[in-house]
């Protein structure tokens, strides 16, 4: 995971699969960098082929607390295979800006 300030947005760069052991990897991290963001949060998943259950409640539990503060995380760079697991359990029924990613 990286990260970096953009002009409007704190862009997070992941990379490999966010399953269970990656998320317990950096879980921390990627709270502490979307909590310390100042605007709106876009978390790239281009080098993500695959995401689990438990990367897809961190990715919709960062959201859920930048969305009570007023604020928006947006994912980018779907692959078909994470855009499918998406569609398959319903995320972009709670997150419809994820559609577009």
């Amino acid at each position: 995971m990286r990260w970096e300030d953009q002009q409007d947005a704190r862009h997070i760069f992941l990379e490999g699969e966010l399953d269970h052991e990656a998320c317990d990897t950096i879980g921390a991290s990627f709270h502490e960098a979307v909590a310390q963001a100042s605007g709106t949060v876009v978390v790239h998943l281009h080098r993500v082929p695959f995401v689990s259950s438990k990367g897809i409640w961190l990715l919709l539990e960062a959201r859920s607390n930048l969305k009570r503060e007023g604020r928006h995380l947006l994912v980018r760079g779907l692959g078909p295979h994470v855009r499918k697991t998406f569609d398959t359990v319903g995320v972009f029924k709670a997150a419809p800006e994820w559609d577009a990613g």
